[in-house]
């Protein structure tokens, strides 16, 4: 029988993953639309309607998506991202099982974060956690890249890892499951409404460690 695969370091997306989407859809949803409705004069129904097509026209595949400051210039917004965002970071909130499953997973592995998210996001989303995390990563603006098969390798070679001593969860199927299993980790995909079912797709994050063994 082959020898199971060591694990050493656990790494989780933030995001729908380690923290609600509130604080996110705050800034991107409302807090920006407004900004545009009160620089350009336009109602905040405009403002969206505008916005919300300008993000689809864009896309999630490229990375001026999740660049704030990208979108502050489109629309010559005379404000400072990080001020910006940082006036609501009351909105964050971790999913209720998070601390408890990072408290036992930081005492058996080193903890890592590699998400999508710019830094200026992540340093606000993670810093109720950021005690528990040995690594975090944007892959946006520490790498260069969009948070695909080579962002995983690289990360782990920055640890000084290889990939199959890695375990990576997240709640997009394409993103965090089949990318990081492509790049060899052991990838588990979150699904929190428990709509599909797999030996690695697992319904909140005390499933995840209880799988992890």
């Amino acid at each position: 029988m082959p020898m199971k695969r060591r694990i050493t370091t656990v790494s989780f997306d933030v995001d729908g993953t380690l923290v609600t989407p509130s604080f996110a859809d705050l800034v991107w949803l409302e807090a920006l639309p407004q900004a545009v409705s009160d620089c350009w004069k336009i109602s905040l129904e405009d403002a969206k309607q505008r916005l919300y097509a300008d993000y689809d026209s864009i896309g999630q595949q490229r990375p001026e998506w999740y660049d704030l400051q990208y979108w502050v210039k489109r629309y010559r917004l005379e404000l400072n991202p990080r001020n910006f965002v940082l006036q609501y970071k009351n909105a964050v909130t971790v999913y209720p099982e998070v601390v408890d499953v990072l408290e036992e997973l930081s005492e058996r592995f080193d903890l890592a974060i590699v998400s999508n998210s710019s830094r200026l996001f992540l340093d606000v989303t993670t810093e109720p956690l950021r005690s528990y995390f040995k690594h975090v990563y944007s892959t946006l603006s520490d790498l260069g890249m969009m948070k695909d098969t080579r962002a995983y390798t690289t990360v782990c070679g920055r640890i000084g890892i290889n990939p199959h001593e890695m375990a990576h969860i997240g709640d997009s199927l394409e993103l965090d499951y089949i990318r990081a299993k492509r790049a060899g980790l052991r990838a588990f995909y979150l699904d929190r409404k428990g709509r599909r079912h797999g030996r690695y797709f697992v319904k909140d994050l005390k499933e995840f460690a209880m799988r992890l063994g």
